[in-house]
């Protein structure tokens, strides 16, 4: 039998261990803000049932084979942590899903910015792992077989009761085993999904067989606010280029699926919508329905390289270019895209499709930019630290921003010019794959990607621009692109109005859901993903705009 001081430096040990093993949970009862309504009460009885699920298997086990089993979970849990501190919620499937199919450059631009704490969290792991191999017993708890039978009924009892009320999504790690199953639930359906889509066609055809060049150039938007934009009436002058552009019309209601870029580029270049995204992983997308109509089609980009969806439509492309340089680079801006943009517009080619997927203000906003953009100041131009993160900051961030949102005034702007030498019958279309906010509510949010929804989260910049030769050829499109500018609209109908300005028809053509066309009908209830990957209806509080 062990003596009481032997007995006592084993449970203080234990305890230890626990408290490590708890610490995504004790940081979201303190922190978050989803635990019913946020009250003491909500709080207290998340943590309660926090500390049961932990304790009950710890019963069955013995508590050297248990700690060190958890230390899977330890590891993973600055993850959770990381959340956490940016969302005020655990991680989502989402979340997760980027950090599946986010590539190592990617992920070094936040491991090199926080690098203290990683040290600090290294001696955390070597501590935790040395106490429970070194210093932890073999002898379990639970001895008797009446005992274990009551505590399991007890145990399934609290597991049903947590599932009916969704704490086991938010307890950790039982949220983060939930969620990589849905991971790879949505992998394997995607694996599927390409096998089907082999020989999908959208039997797409040109109506008219034109002798002149056609170019249209779709650009997809990093992180994008409408309200940013000076051009939309903004009081900073952010988009001065463009508010002087010929033929470029700003839509004031548009909304994008999804707050984060993985499912919204699927909503964007698919027929999916936020009610049947499923849709996305079985179909091909308006690169491929432009393709099968005749047009050679490229994709150029400086993101998402990895990213099995991307990888797929930029290898049913005619051509695609990736510039994989590292998000931390201080010379990744978005106008080395354009070497392969002139390339193209130099081809005889006569019908044209090139999808621009372009860096934007991906975050760290300081990092899209070029010196001679740094026009509000104060900002984070030249140093970045995650510690900065708070609402206090917030004129660092909002002046970080707006300079990207001036470079990408430029460089929206230039495309466009490039494409207007070729005196063709041309278009550019842009969007923003999502919104951002900037610590504009009371609750601080900050970022996107979580579950407190506000209008700066969805409501993205579109804009359209035409050139006067397509407006001679097909002047009724051309009215309906601005008759149509003030219209509620979303993501979901990009694929049938890319067609539709291209004159090409397809059997599941739906004019109803095309800018271009006089039918269009716009949203009356909006939808979206959100980040757990499942479809609701968005609602935003008055005044959150």
């Amino acid at each position: 039998m062990q003596k009481w001081p032997t007995v006592r430096k084993e449970w203080y040990r234990i305890i230890l261990l626990s408290v490590i093993v708890l610490l995504p949970n004790i940081y979201f009862a303190f922190y978050g803000n989803n635990l019913c309504g946020s009250s003491v009460f909500g709080r207290l009885v998340f943590m309660g049932i926090s500390v049961l699920f932990f304790i009950l298997p710890l019963l069955f086990l013995k508590p050297k084979v248990y700690f060190l089993l958890h230390g899977f979970f330890v590891l993973l849990a600055p993850f959770e942590l990381a959340h956490i501190y940016l969302n005020r919620m655990p991680a989502t499937t989402a979340f997760l899903l980027s950090i599946v199919d986010t590539n190592w450059d990617e992920s070094t631009e936040l491991l090199n910015s926080i690098r203290i704490p990683i040290i600090f969290l290294l001696f955390l792991w070597a501590f935790y792992f040395f106490v429970a191999a070194k210093k932890i017993n073999k002898t379990s708890f639970i001895r008797s077989r009446k005992t274990a039978i009551a505590v399991s009924v007890i145990f399934a009892m609290i597991i049903f009761a947590g599932y009916s009320t969704n704490y086991l999504k938010k307890v950790y790690p039982y949220d983060l085993i939930y969620r990589g199953y849905q991971i790879y639930a949505a992998k394997m359906e995607i694996k599927q999904g390409f096998e089907k889509i082999h020989n999908f066609r959208f039997e797409a055809q040109k109506m008219d067989s034109l002798p002149d060049k056609e170019v249209y150039v779709f650009v997809i938007g990093e992180t994008g606010r409408y309200s940013s934009y000076s051009l939309n009436g903004y009081e900073r002058e952010t988009s001065p280029r463009l508010s002087k552009t010929d033929n470029l019309i700003s839509y004031t209601d548009f909304f994008s699926e999804a707050n984060i870029t993985s499912t919204s580029v699927s909503l964007i270049l698919t027929r999916a919508s936020a009610r049947d995204y499923n849709r996305s992983f079985v179909e091909k997308s308006f690169v491929d329905a432009f393709k099968e109509a005749g047009f050679k089609t490229y994709w150029i980009a400086n993101q998402s390289a990895n990213n099995n969806f991307i990888r797929r439509i930029a290898k049913d492309a005619d051509k695609a270019f990736f510039k994989e340089t590292s998000f931390d680079e201080t010379d990744n801006f978005d106008e080395q895209l354009w070497v392969f943009l002139d390339e193209i517009l130099a081809k005889d080619d006569k019908k044209v499709l090139i999808v621009l997927h372009t860096l934007g203000s991906h975050f760290r906003y300081n990092f899209r930019y070029p010196d001679s953009y740094e026009v509000f100041k104060p900002s984070l131009k030249g140093t970045f630290d995650y510690a900065l993160i708070a609402s206090k900051n917030k004129k660092l961030f909002v002046n970080t921003y707006d300079n990207s949102i001036l470079y990408t005034d430029f460089f929206l702007s230039n495309t466009i010019k490039k494409i207007k030498r070729l005196k063709s019958i041309s278009a550019l279309v842009y969007v923003a794959d999502h919104g951002e906010n900037l610590f504009d509510t009371d609750e601080n949010i900050v970022f996107h990607g979580g579950s407190k929804f506000t209008e700066y989260d969805f409501h993205v910049p579109f804009f359209v621009w035409t050139s006067e030769k397509y407006d001679l050829q097909y002047p009724e499109k051309a009215a309906n692109l601005r008759r149509n500018k003030d219209k509620k609209l979303n993501t979901s109908h990009i694929f049938y109005s890319l067609l539709d300005m291209a004159h090409i028809t397809f059997p599941e053509q739906v004019l109803t859901k095309s800018i271009a066309s006089g039918l269009l009908q716009e949203d009356s209830i909006r939808y979206l993903v959100n980040t757990n990957m499942e479809t609701e209806e968005l609602r935003i509080k008055e005044g959150e705009k």
